[in-house]
This record gives C-alpha cells, structure tokens and sequence, in this order.
C-alpha cells in the first residue's frame, strides 16, 4: 500500500512537468506588463514606441557579449581564488579586465539611455524624471514611515 501510495504521489508531482508544452515564445507576460506601463505612463506615440523598441534591442545585442564574457572572467576568478594561493599578477590581470567589462556595460546603458532621451518631448522628459527622483527617494521611505512623517489619507 505505502508503494502505491508513493507511485501515486510521485505521478502527481510529476505530471504537471510533462504536460507543459513549449515555452511560448517572445518577451515573459511580465515585461510585456512594464513595457505596457511605460508606454502609458510617459504616453509614448506608436513612433516613440517603434524607435524604442528598436534602441532596446541593439542595446541588449550589445550587452549580450559583454555580459558573458564577464560571467567567464568572474568565473575563473572566483575558481582562482577558491583554488587558493592564486598569481597575484593573474588575478590582478582578470580584474582589471572584469573592470573594463563592467565599464564597457556601463558605457552601453548611456548610449541606451540617452537615446531614449531623445525620443521624449518635455512632459515625456519631466514624468521620466519624476520617476528617477522617485526611484533614488525610495529606500528613505520606510523611515519617514515609521515616524508617521508622510501623510495619511
């Protein structure tokens, strides 16, 4: 009886897996959701929209390479280190090239950024900006909170 039993729980737990079918294809329900958000919130034209889509995707065929190459480096750093009495000179080679990695990535997101920049028109700029002030206030929040220093409704 306890095999049965076990069979049965085990097929449970197992055949949700094989009942799947493909992934479907394209960008997660999520960023579909955000992208979505985005374009409502600064009221994107269907032109803003198109150029966007278009700078985000040779923004992530950018970084695609660069992002892997710095997952390989990091790797074989951390491999060095946890190897033990690693060259200093070969760690310090790969970290300054996991630096000018990290420095390429960031030199990418600004051209990406400021692309988009340019797509707004001034309101689109000024809620945009609104959001970023908000985003840099956001981890102070819960302190003003906690004092009772933001008003309730």
């Amino acid at each position: 009886m306890k095999k049965v039993l076990i069979v049965l729980f085990v097929l449970a737990v197992v055949s949700p897996v094989f009942a799947q079918e493909d992934p479907p294809e394209g960008p997660p329900p999520i960023a579909v959701a955000a992208h979505n958000q985005v374009i409502a919130f600064l009221d994107l034209g269907e032109d803003q929209v198109s150029a966007w889509d278009e700078i985000y995707r040779i923004h992530r065929d950018a970084e695609q390479p660069v992002k892997e190459e710095l997952r390989i480096l990091e790797a074989e750093l951390k491999e060095m280190i946890d190897a033990g009495d690693p060259d200093p000179a070969t760690v310090g080679n790969l970290v300054l090239q996991i630096a000018d990695l990290k420095y390429e990535l960031g030199e990418i997101h600004v051209i990406y950024h400021e692309d988009f920049m340019a797509l707004l028109d001034e309101d689109q700029t000024r809620r945009l900006g609104f959001v970023a002030r908000a985003d840099r206030v956001q981890p102070i929040i819960p302190a003003f909170k906690l004092f009772e220093l933001i008003r309730r409704r």
